[in-house]
């Protein structure tokens, strides 16, 4: 079974090195010594990105697809999900090239997907304002990201 590949997260220093709090540090200590003295290995760093959170997901799902469903005649919020995803995300089918299918949100950050006004959910609701005249309630306060 293949290990996972660990994350390591810091921070950029005014210098430009990276910053492992202790804990990090002993962690990551612990994963290099799991490779044999004089092994090749290579080393990513990219920019931290916040998944979205739960009360983003729970807007998402609780009010905006179940509005959303019923208006479009819907029998559950995942087939609206798949046609906003076309619609709003789509990607090329690896499978049928040329084809457009909806891309995963899963891997969306806070701001890709709810916290900008370019954002996926955004852009949704717009939509639904402007071209259905439907309107779905702002998330409270304290779910934004």
């Amino acid at each position: 079974m293949k290990q996972p590949i660990p994350i390591f997260e810091g921070l950029i220093t005014p210098d430009h090195t990276v910053f492992y709090s202790d804990h990090v540090q002993e962690d990551r200590r612990r994963w290099l010594a799991t490779f044999k003295p004089g092994a090749r290995v290579d080393e990513t760093i990219k920019k931290h990105r916040k998944d979205r959170t739960l009360l983003q997901n729970a807007y998402y799902f609780g009010v905006v697809l179940p509005i959303l469903a019923k208006y479009f005649g819907h029998d559950n919020t995942e087939d609206m999900h798949e046609d906003l995803k076309l619609e709003f995300n789509p990607v090329e089918s690896k499978i049928e090239p040329g084809k457009k299918i909806g891309g995963t949100t899963t891997k969306m950050s806070t701001e890709e997907f709810m916290a900008s006004e370019t954002s996926y959910v955004e852009r949704i609701c717009r939509w639904a304002a402007t071209e259905h005249g439907l309107y779905i309630p702002p998330p409270k306060k304290a779910e934004k990201a």
